[in-house]
């Protein structure tokens, strides 16, 4: 099997050999006495990619009653050794326990057994984490949907009362207990004792993936495996386990071919659909899951199916049937009342469902060159395309870019100054406000792999914010973030179009206007204002470097008006520059001036940025005491 495992750790232990050590050189061999033997057993152990894993404690017992007892912890490459030494009076040990641990996993453990000649390899064991992911089937929810009918068949079979009422007895503890180590030893006898028991093999597997013993569990699956592709009547469920196995490990196309396999036996199994559909979401081929697991639900699948299928009906734009999914799902309980992963769902909703309702503007991607011009008018020059064949390559390649800007994005500071205006009808500037900082980008881990914090400080390091709200001026912020637009993962989120080229603060570069669409729109701003708040669904126009593919300015300005918060107007203009740090090759575009300014209540509102003297930044020296401010992606524009 493939051995590329994902969401665990993993140990490959134990090159076990033994030495004879002569007590006593020369001599006939019978007055020699007994020979001493020591086994060297080392290992170590490794990420799931690969990496080496420090400071996991890995405790060895062997020998009847663990005479041979041992306790190490693993070096830096991840690399443990000890020695074990047999006292020539006592008979050498047969087997071997060697249990793992490490603070936020489960404990995970493997036996192995000591031959006169044999070597022991290849020993593994999984650490699974204690907090299981919100996207992935718990170990107890497989046993619940698998054990009982397995169980109920498997006793059919039994011949020896005695193996039966073991059998059983262990299934009791697997099902309502979910007791460990006492639990897989049973059903492993059990099923030994009838190796033409498949449903004894699937048993055996679930319960020593519950103790930890991944590779022992592995060992009884593939017996399983074997058993049903000798059978006339196929099974599922040892291919439900072993896709399970697969997406648990981040093996998802391989998972993919193990549920489709186990439905080719039982078609309407509600568990395969729906992992077959979790697995899809996870590849993200919203189609295909949305398909599956609608016919999971028809099967009889559970909340769990119909929160994924919410997720693919928003990716896919069906936010009505998404919005129907969530009603059956909540069934009459509030929001605040429902999980976590629940609420984001039922949050996303609420919001297309609420930019649907917004009347649309004629979008730049459908407007003519002219039109384009006459509103924009930094598009003089444009020489505009004949066809579209040149989008997909500029998208993908300035995608690539984006893409690496946020997955290599360092933790940097710059100056920041900012002035913030309130204009009279005549364009005359009615009241200011000049703030200096010290601006931080900080990054943040995120699924999608975007996430960009900002924070402000003053030069002596304290904590600061935009102010002016009491004169009437707005706060602006997360323009570093603003390229997200064109990040892979957000594409499907707008419409694009591909004007042609042009040449702009000096550079020649390819001018692609989008415009987000409600339907399926990812990153999207909020407006605030201090009665209530608006989403807001840009379009605009980029200009992306011929040579580079970087963005190089950027435009957006409202798709829909906002009646609800009264905005009529908004546009944001971005310059951005190349720079560079000392002592680092990274270079990176960010913006060098912002332009802000909105039309709301009859009130024209602009603010300015720009940004120099960027640093690298160490957050875990400066970063105390100053606390997350804006969310990536989603920042206020707050008048």
């Amino acid at each position: 099997m493939n051995r590329s495992w994902n969401c665990w750790f993993l140990g490959i232990l134990a090159l076990c050999f033994h030495f004879p050590c002569l007590a006593q050189v020369g001599g006939d061999a019978a007055t020699r006495p007994p020979e001493a033997v020591i086994w060297r057993i080392f290992g170590r152990v490794l990420t799931v990619g690969g990496d080496p894993l420090p400071d996991v404690v890995v405790q060895l017992d062997a020998g009847p009653t663990g005479e041979l007892r041992r306790s190490m912890k693993t070096n830096l490459q991840g690399e443990f050794q000890v020695d074990l030494r047999s006292d020539p009076a006592s008979s050498a040990p047969s087997r071997g326990t060697v249990v793992a641990s490490k603070t936020g996993y489960v404990e995970g453990r493997e036996t192995f057994d000591f031959g006169s000649d044999e070597k022991s390899s290849g020993i593994e064991i999984v650490l699974r984490e204690i907090i299981e992911g919100p996207d992935q089937l718990s170990i107890g929810t497989l046993v619940d949907a698998l054990a009982p009918k397995l169980r109920d068949d498997a006793a059919k079979i039994f011949v020896e009362e005695s193996v039966r009422t073991e059998f059983l007895r262990g299934c009791e503890d697997l099902i309502d207990h979910l007791n460990a180590v006492t639990t897989a030893s049973g059903l492993k006898s059990a099923a030994e004792r009838m190796p033409t028991c498949l449903e004894c093999r699937v048993l055996s597997s679930l319960a020593l993936l519950n103790t930890g013993s991944w590779s022992s569990a592995e060992k009884e699956l593939e017996h399983a495996l074997k058993a049903d592709d000798g059978t006339a009547v196929k099974r599922s469920e040892p291919a439900v386990v072993l896709g399970v196995l697969q997406a648990w490990r981040g093996q998802n196309n391989e998972a993919v071919r193990s549920y489709l396999r186990a439905l080719e036996a039982d078609p309407q199994n509600a568990l395969a659909l729906q992992e077959l559909g979790r697995s899809l979401v996870a590849l993200k081929n919203w189609e295909a899951a949305d398909q599956y697991l609608e016919k999971a639900l028809e099967a009889g699948a559970g909340d769990g199916a119909r929160l994924l299928r919410v997720r693919s009906l928003l990716e896919l734009g069906d936010i009505a049937e998404a919005a129907h999914e969530m009603d059956l799902y909540a069934a009459g309980r509030k929001v605040k009342d429902l999980p976590l992963v629940a609420r984001s769902l039922s949050s996303g909703v609420q919001d297309h469902l609420a930019l649907l309702s917004y009347e649309q503007v004629k979008s730049v991607t459908v407007q003519s060159p002219e039109e384009l011009t006459r509103a924009l008018p930094d598009l003089q020059g444009l020489k505009a395309a004949t066809d579209q064949s040149l989008l997909q390559e500029v998208l993908q390649k300035t995608g690539l870019g984006v893409e690496a800007f946020f997955k290599n994005f360092p933790n940097t500071v710059s100056l920041e100054q900012v002035r913030q205006e309130r204009l009279g009808k005549d364009g005359r500037i009615k009241d200011s406000l000049n703030q200096e900082f010290q601006y931080l980008l900080l990054t943040h881990a995120e699924e999608a792999g975007l996430g960009i914090e900002e924070h402000r400080s003053t030069a002596e390091g304290q904590e600061a914010a935009l102010v002016g709200l009491h004169k009437g001026l707005m706060l602006t912020s997360g323009f570093a973030s603003a390229s997200s637009l064109f990040h892979p993962v957000n594409r499907s989120g707008a419409d694009f179009r591909y004007l042609g080229k042009q040449e702009i603060d000096g550079q020649e570069a390819y001018v692609v206007a989008f415009a987000q669409k409600p339907e399926t729109a990812k990153m999207v701003t909020r407006f605030v204002t201090d009665k209530d708040t608006a989403l807001i669904l840009v379009q605009g126009v980029a200009w992306v470097d011929c040579g580079t593919f970087h963005i190089i300015r950027l435009h957006t300005g409202l798709l829909n008006p906002l009646p609800k918060v009264r905005l009529q107007k908004q546009t944001t203009e971005i310059k951005f520059q190349p720079v560079s740090f000392d002592g680092s090759s990274t270079t990176l575009w960010l913006p060098r001036e912002v332009e802000v300014m909105i039309e709301w209540k009859g009130r024209v509102l602009r603010n300015q940025h720009r940004y120099s003297d960027f640093k690298l930044f160490n957050v875990e020296v400066q970063e105390v005491g100053i606390p997350r401010q804006k969310s990536p992606g989603k920042t206020p524009t707050q008048p």
